[in-house]
């Protein structure tokens, strides 16, 4: 229990993505939320701007940094960061070998409707031979992001367009651009290495000791020490749910190459998949973030690093990368006691569907209103602990859509991915039930949670899903439907166009200002 009247004390260990943006959230919430005063300390081990890597986000983000009081311009300026329509995949569904320009588009927002009434089912039942790709006569989303269509105009207001939208940014420079902006706040930082973290009996935190010799004492620890899990599992029995034999990739090489100014820059993430992963490629401002994401079973760095040298059309030899590390899984325990894991030390998920930034922020959301609980001596802790299980669960199944659908058998990669073993229980059963019905809201019972069944419907389709539903001979008013939801698509077209600019002219805009 803390002392009554006495400030909350928060000590943050770990700067990075996810130390930094937790300050800011929650240097900025709790006040509006806590019925005492908080004070938030972080301590990282060196005040050295971190080497970011291109980093793609989804649509959460852009409340989350309204939240922190940021400035959109502002944000977009000091974090090298473009817009992002959503995520094409290229050859996952078959082998280049096999169809060169195999290609589907999850784009943000939901499936277009006719009024209420949504044709999927209607679209469904056409012969896939002659029928549109799912996203393209859903979406006007693909279409204005291969067109290289900025979300929004100059003139809306900040995190605000004609368009769902997210972000691709350089993670190095949003840590230090979160941190210029709450030097100027309540928030203090030390630097220093933690070396040691005091348990009592009951295994709370009483307190953690620098490399000074210092010690740090607060009513609540967050730890954001990365795959380390220095606190959150001090005392190594804080179990760990591997999903590595669901989700197999787990090392991943990166680079940076230059683009061709903002003449270049697109919008959506591009990833192309190969023998035993994928590549990321994003336009930043001023480059681009290409990485090879792999199984370390399925291959070894060599080829991984060939693989993208070849993406790339350079010479292996003439590409600087960096080598990182995956632990594919999560923490069973999210909040013990008096300290919350946030970022790598809860847990990680591999970067297909950008879903990093978007943990990182779901836990600080959730903490906005279980801190105040935490203060008044309730223990919300199993709650906190079983909505975060809910977000890890559910973002698994979804990734491992991508893979167990896939038609390519061209490596032992894509073989094993399809083995029943490998697929989720909770995703064999929807893949059940979607043989004769549509993605449905009711499938997803949780309000918190990433993915839910507009996601499916783009995902499941654009890899060529098709159940038992074309079987049946398409409804007399399908072509009516279809020829309906064509001319609400192209009226949306026409109306987001005079809305929005293109990628070149709103970034010249902005370097301007």
């Amino acid at each position: 229990m803390l002392t009554p009247g006495a400030p909350m004390r928060i000590v943050i260990v770990g700067g990075g993505t996810a130390g930094w943006l937790t300050a800011a959230f929650l240097s900025r919430q709790l006040p509006l939320t806590a019925s005492r005063k908080i004070e938030i300390t972080l301590v990282e081990a060196s005040d050295i701007p971190t080497v970011g890597v291109g980093e793609a986000t989804i649509p959460s983000l852009r409340q989350t940094l309204a939240a922190c009081g940021m400035g959109e311009a502002e944000f977009l300026k000091n974090c090298d960061a473009t817009f992002k329509h959503g995520i094409r995949f290229q050859q996952w569904r078959r082998a280049v070998e096999t169809d060169p320009g195999e290609a589907y588009f999850h784009p943000f927002g939901d499936p277009l409707t006719i009024g209420t009434i949504s044709p999927v089912r209607q679209w469904s039942r056409l012969d896939p031979s002659t029928r549109s790709a799912f996203a393209d006569i859903f979406s006007v989303q693909p279409e204005l992001a291969l067109a290289g269509r900025a979300p929004k105009h100059l003139r809306d207001g900040d995190f605000d367009g004609a368009l769902p939208y997210a972000y691709h940014l350089d993670a190095g420079k949003f840590a230090e651009f979160l941190k210029r902006g709450l030097r100027q706040r309540t928030v203090t930082q030390i630097i220093a290495k933690v070396v040691d973290a005091d348990q009592d009996e009951a295994g709370n935190i009483n307190h953690v000791t620098l490399d000074s010799g210092d010690r740090l004492t607060a009513d609540l620890y967050i730890d954001c020490t990365g795959f380390s899990a220095r606190l959150i599992n001090a005392d190594k029995t804080n179990s760990f749910i591997s999903k590595s034999h669901q989700l197999f990739v787990d090392r991943a090489v990166t680079t940076r190459v230059a683009h061709g100014g903002v003449e270049a820059i697109n919008g959506y993430t591009n990833c192309t998949a190969q023998s035993s992963g994928w590549i990321w490629d994003i336009a930043l401002r001023n480059r681009r973030g290409v990485g090879h994401v792999y199984s370390s079973r399925h291959t070894d760095d060599e080829e991984a690093t060939s693989d993208l040298a070849a993406y790339l059309g350079l010479p292996k030899d003439e590409i600087e990368t960096r080598k990182l590390d995956m632990r594919i899984g999560y923490h069973a325990q999210q909040w013990r006691r008096n300290c919350v894991a946030i970022g790598l030390s809860s847990g990680f998920l591999e970067p297909l569907e950008s879903t990093g930034i978007y943990l990182i922020e779901m836990a600080n959301w959730a903490l906005a209103d279980f801190i105040p609980r935490f203060i008044a001596g309730a223990a919300p802790q199993a709650k906190y602990n079983s909505i975060m299980a809910n977000h890890y669960e559910n973002i698994v199944d979804f990734l491992k859509l991508h893979y167990c659908l896939s038609e390519r058998r061209d490596s032992a990669f894509w073989r094993d991915n399809v083995s029943d073993e490998s697929i989720p229980e909770t995703l064999k059963s929807n893949l059940a039930t979607w043989r004769d019905a549509i993605p449905s809201v009711y499938d997803f019972d949780r309000t918190t949670q990433c993915f839910s069944a507009t996601n499916y419907q783009f995902v499941l389709f654009g890899m060529g899903w098709r159940g038992h539903l074309q079987s049946e001979s398409p409804d007399p008013l399908t072509q009516q439907m279809m020829d309906e939801l064509a001319r609400r698509r192209e009226q949306l077209k026409q109306f987001v166009l005079r809305d929005t600019m293109p990628n070149s002219e709103i970034f010249a805009a902005i370097n301007a200002a």
